[in-house]
């Protein structure tokens, strides 16, 4: 069992596939123009995008190519700055976003993936609804990514059967307040009955990969495209290996020896954590604006995305960093919402009562 690492060249080839041009076009014509003075609020003004996390993770790395580029597709071409706000697996941010940003339309938010499901999950830390935010979309909807339990390959764990037998365990490190990479690794722990220590505490994607260099840790959990980013000598190298993936049904092009969770998976009980897991993968990157940000500016900031994902510089810049380009409009992300608030309760609490494991 054994999983191979995927070259970097196929995953060049993975990472420039096309997007889901059809529906994103879509949601692009049912933009309307806002009026003149909307068009003229934006001279000479800044916009902030606040990150959930530290610099140099993956979030980060989105936020600051949009920050690039987002300006020059809003009439007056507003400066645009990148501020770091971490802290409670970006809870943080996205509190201040919901209660104490403006509401200007100068203000928004890239929150982990996870974030706006937090209420769902009865967080007391998460002080905001999810449906009160203006969404703007995504820049990815993992259908060029994955989600992957990756360990050094240097260690003593070659398969998840592996890391299921007695005696040593295996070492996981994450972050010391959620986000995916705590989540899939506790969620891979229950569902496959792993024999494995989570270490805690590390503050962000870097800390987490210098520990396994360091060999603190044998694994994590990581999404493939932030892995290319931070860590493209590994994969380059054939240093790692793959236990299961999370975010695909069915094995995504990227690994495909790599076993998805849902296919490994015993039972229906079992499969219903994994999909509920996995949701947040759909809006993999979401972007989001105070709650009564103005409609006229609403619609400018939905426009300049997707205006922005369609420009060829921008996809360059991305694919030359590894970044998954398969964009979904903020009405989308909306509606994964909605169908996370439809999940059975009984489902809820199980995923609750294993994250809350130590």
């Amino acid at each position: 069992m054994t999983r191979g690492a995927p070259s970097v060249l196929h995953l060049r080839k993975v990472y420039g596939a096309p997007v889901k041009r059809c529906l994103f076009s879509l949601f692009a014509l049912l933009f309307t123009h806002a009026p003149s003075h909307a068009q003229d609020f934006y001279q000479g003004k800044t916009l902030s995008i606040l990150v959930g996390y530290g610099p140099g993770g993956g979030y980060d790395v989105y936020a600051r190519l949009m920050q690039k580029f987002i300006g020059r597709r809003i009439p007056g071409n507003p400066a645009v700055v990148t501020r770091n706000m971490p802290g409670a697996g970006s809870l943080t941010m996205m509190n201040h976003l919901f209660n104490d940003a403006p509401r200007d339309g100068l203000t928004i938010g890239a929150s982990s993936r996870i974030a706006p499901l937090e209420p769902l999950f009865g967080n007391a830390a998460a002080r905001f609804r999810a449906p009160g935010f203006v969404w703007i979309g995504t820049p990815a909807s993992y259908e060029d990514d994955a989600y992957s339990l990756i360990v050094r390959a240097e260690s003593n764990f070659a398969s998840l059967a592996d890391a299921q037998k007695p005696g040593t365990p295996i070492l996981f490190g994450g972050f010391a307040n959620g986000g995916s990479d705590t989540d899939i690794v506790l969620i891979a722990r229950s569902i496959f009955k792993l024999n494995a220590r989570f270490i805690r505490g590390y503050a962000g994607g870097p800390e987490v990969g210098l520990a396994m260099a360091r060999g603190e840790i044998d694994g994590r959990a990581i999404g493939m495209s932030s892995l290319l980013t931070l860590h493209p000598d590994l994969v380059r190298g054939n240093a790692l290996r793959y236990l299961v993936q999370f975010g695909h049904k069915t094995r995504w092009k990227g690994l495909p020896d790599t076993p998805t969770a849902s296919e490994l998976a015993d039972n229906d009980a079992d499969r219903a954590v994994i999909d509920l897991a996995e949701l947040p993968f759909r809006m993999a990157r979401p972007l989001a604006a105070p709650p009564g940000t103005p409609a006229a500016q609403a619609a400018i900031l939905r426009k300049a995305f997707v205006d922005m994902l369609a420009d060829p510089e921008y996809r360059a810049e991305a694919r030359r960093l590894q970044l998954e380009i398969s964009p979904l409009p903020g009405e989308a992300v909306q509606a994964e919402l909605a169908r996370a608030a439809a999940i059975p309760r009984a489902v809820i609490e199980r995923y609750t009562a294993i994250l809350a494991e130590p």
